[in-house]
């Protein structure tokens, strides 16, 4: 399942990131660590003496005395070398966050200027009676029988047409699909 936000992100990372550390460390041999910790500094020999006198010491025998241990004379560049990459990236990481976590500005309101003159209220058109448009398309359809009647099938199917936009219903009647079959049939020579 994918992080849900920036900071789970983060930590995801964070966690990736130590656990490959992990395993890169828990691969490395025993002479290839010794080898990097003394090119670190170490004094290796004395830092086993000093933790085979410790596991002694907690299993209860006498500890011989570990030899003091050379001082590191390059352990301190490295711990602020590990010092110095654990700024850069906690501060990258913060940098991330701030930038993802930044709240957009609240925009700024335009102020209304003032209406100089009040405004008159819109006339309003009568009510229009509910059965007005199917007297219109009853209209059309007298009208497109007159038109078939004076051998218009052309007009007649127009006002036809128009009649259905206004009543879609009206154009199912018997009388007007007869009307319109005539119509048709006039149109491609047929006579009815």
């Amino acid at each position: 399942m994918m992080p849900r936000d920036p900071e789970d992100l983060w930590n995801s990372l964070v966690d990736e990131a130590a656990e490959a550390e992990i395993d890169a460390a828990a691969s490395v041999s025993v002479e290839q660590a010794e080898r990097e910790l003394a090119a670190a500094g170490f004094d290796v020999k004395a830092e086993r003496a000093r933790a085979e006198a410790f596991l002694a010491e907690l299993e209860g025998k006498p500890a011989p005395k570990p030899a003091p241990a050379a001082p590191s004379r390059r352990r301190r560049p490295t711990v602020l070398l590990l010092a110095a990459a654990a700024t850069v990236t906690i501060g990258g990481g913060a940098l991330l966050y701030a930038e993802l976590h930044t709240p957009e500005p609240a925009p700024h309101p335009l102020p209304v200027p003032p209406s100089p003159l009040p405004v008159p209220p819109v006339p309003t058109a009568p009510p229009v009676e509910s059965s007005a448009p199917l007297l219109s398309a009853s209209e059309l359809r007298e009208r497109a029988r007159i038109a078939m009647d004076q051998h218009q099938p052309l007009d007649c199917l127009r006002l036809l047409d128009q009649a259905r936009v206004q009543d879609p219903a009206g154009d199912t009647a018997p009388e007007v699909q007869a009307l319109r079959v005539r119509a048709d049939q006039a149109l491609s020579g047929k006579q009815p």
